[in-house]
C-alpha cells in the first residue's frame, strides 16, 4: 500500500488554459494552432497558446509578430476575461469537491491539501474523477502532481504535460529530482539558472549533492534555503492553506498601437489607477505603496515603486501620484503598454478616509461599485479617456484589462523609497 495519512499535497494546473477553453468553446479552433492575445495587431503580446503552437516554439510574452514567424498558421484569437474568470471558478469549485482545503495561486492552478484521506489512493481516484468531470463538463484537460513537498508537487504537475498525472511517493523525492534541470525549479530565474550552469549545475541532482557552505558562500542563504526546502517535509500546512491577504492589486493595458502624447497617457493611466482603487475598496483594502511600468515599442519596460508615507484608497490622490510617476520615469518614445499597481495593502480601518466630515453624499466610489454590481464592469467609464483616444487604438472591452501579466520577466525594477509628502 502506497502512501499514509501524515499527508501529502497535490498540485493541479489546468493544460494551456486560455487556449484550451477558446478551442473547447469553438469547435473549429480544435486541434489547430492558436495564440491568444489583446488584438490581432503584429505588435500585440501572446497571452496564451494551444500545444499546437507551442510545438512551433510559440510562448506567452511574445509579440503576435514573433509567434507567426515561428508559427506561420497561428490563428489569433483575442482574450476573452470573463469567459475564462467563469471557467477558474468552476473549475475551482468542482476541486473543492476533492478537498475543502484548498489553496488557488492562479486563475489556472492550485494546491490541494490530501490529509482529509486516509489513503493516498483514495485522493489518487477523487482527482482522477475531477479530471473526468473537467473534461466532460468543461472540455478541458488538467495536469496533477502529487507528493509530500508543494514543491515537488508543482514540478510535478508539469512533468507529463498535458493531461499528466505523476504521484511522487514519500522518499523518492530526490530520485525524482535527479535529472530535473534547475530552470524547472519554482524561484529559479533564467539569470539564476545562468549563474548556476556557469558553476557547472545543470540538474537539481547536482545541487542536492553540492557542499552546502559552497553554496551558502556562492548562492546566498536564501538560495540555500530554497535547496534545502526541494527534500524537506517540514511545513506549516496551516499557514500554507490558510487564505493569503493579497500583496497587491493591478491592472495593465497593451495598446492597439503606439501612443506618444502624454496627454493621452496620462488619461489612460488616470483610468487603470481608477480600476484598481474600485477594486482596492471593494475588497476592503487600502495601500502604502504604489508602482507603475511602461513598456515601449522596442520591448524594454521602464519601472519604478514608491513607499507612501500615507493610505491611498481615493481615485484623485490616485491620479495625482500617478501623473507624477508617468513624468518620473516616461523618457518620451511611444509607448505600447502600461499598468499601475497598488502594494503594500492592508484592510480599510475606522480612522481611514472617505468622505469629507461635513459631506452628506454618499461615497461615490461605493456607488459606482454598486452600479457595477447591477450592470457589470466598466459600465462607468470616463469621458476624458474616450476624448483623448482614438477608439481604433484601444479597445474599451473588459479582456483588455485582463491580461494583468505582460512582460513580467522583461521588467527591470528601479526601486526608489521616499516619503511623497501630501497636504489636502
Amino acid at each position: 500500500m502506497i502512501g499514509d495519512r501524515a499527508g501529502y499535497v497535490a498540485h493541479v494546473d489546468m493544460d494551456a488554459f486560455f487556449a484550451s477553453i477558446e478551442q473547447a468553446t469553438n469547435p473549429s479552433l480544435k486541434g489547430k494552432p492558436i495564440i491568444v492575445t489583446g488584438s490581432a495587431l503584429r505588435h500585440s503580446v501572446v497571452t496564451a497558446a494551444s500545444y499546437e503552437a507551442k510545438k512551433h516554439g510559440v510562448k506567452s510574452g511574445m509579440t503576435v509578430y514573433e509567434a507567426t514567424k515561428l508559427c506561420p498558421d497561428a490563428l489569433p484569437v483575442e482574450v476573452d476575461g470573463k469567459k475564462y474568470e467563469y471557467y477558474s471558478e468552476t473549475a475551482m469549485n468542482m476541486l473543492r469537491n476533492v478537498s475543502p482545503s484548498i489553496a488557488i495561486s492562479s486563475v489556472d492552478e492550485a494546491f490541494v491539501d490530501l490529509t482529509y484521506y486516509e489513503r493516498i489512493s483514495g485522493a489518487i481516484y477523487k482527482l482522477n474523477e475531477f479530471r473526468r468531470t473537467l473534461k466532460s463538463r468543461l472540455d478541458i484537460s488538467a495536469s496533477v502532481g502529487i507528493a509530500a513537498n508543494p514543491i515537488i508537487a508543482k514540478m510535478a504537475s508539469d512533468f507529463k504535460k498535458p493531461n499528466g498525472f505523476t504521484f511522487i511517493q514519500r522518499g523518492f523525492e530526490q530520485a525524482f529530482l535527479e535529472s530535473v534541470p534547475v530552470s524547472d525549479v519554482p524561484g529559479i530565474g533564467k539569470h539564476t539558472t545562468v549563474f548556476l550552469k556557469s558553476h557547472g549545475f545543470e540538474n537539481v541532482g547536482d545541487l542536492l549533492k553540492a557542499d552546502k557552505f559552497y553554496l551558502f558562500k556562492n548562492f546566498g542563504n536564501a538560495f540555500l534555503g530554497l535547496v534545502k526546502s526541494l527534500t524537506s517535509h517540514n511545513y506549516s500546512r496551516e499557514v500554507f492553506f490558510q487564505k493569503e491577504a493579497p500583496k497587491s492589486m493591478g491592472h495593465s493595458m497593451t495598446f492597439g498601437r503606439d501612443i506618444s502624447q502624454l496627454e493621452k497617457l496620462e488619461s489612460i493611466i488616470s483610468f487603470l489607477g481608477s480600476r484598481v482603487v474600485y477594486r482596492m475598496r471593494k475588497e476592503g483594502y487600502e495601500a502604502r505603496g504604489i508602482g507603475m511600468h511602461v513598456k515601449y515599442t522596442d520591448m524594454k519596460v521602464s519601472a519604478i515603486s514608491k513607499k507612501l508615507s500615507f493610505h491611498l484608497s481615493r481615485i484623485s490622490l490616485m491620479n495625482e501620484i500617478s501623473h507624477w510617476l508617468l513624468k518620473k520615469i516616461w523618457n518620451g518614445e511611444p509607448v505600447r503598454a502600461m499598468g499601475i499597481s497598488c502594494q503594500r495593502l492592508r484592510k480599510l480601518g475606522p480612522s481611514s478616509e472617505q468622505l469629507h466630515m461635513f459631506h452628506k453624499d454618499r461615497d461615490p466610489i461605493q456607488v459606482a461599485l454598486n452600479m457595477e454590481d447591477r450592470f457589470g464592469k466598466y459600465v462607468l467609464f470616463p469621458a476624458s479617456l474616450l476624448a483623448a483616444t482614438d477608439a481604433s487604438c484601444i479597445s474599451l472591452k473588459n479582456r483588455d484589462l485582463f491580461n494583468k501579466s505582460f512582460g513580467r520577466g522583461q521588467i527591470s525594477r528601479q526601486r526608489h523609497v521616499v516619503n511623497v509628502a501630501h497636504s489636502h
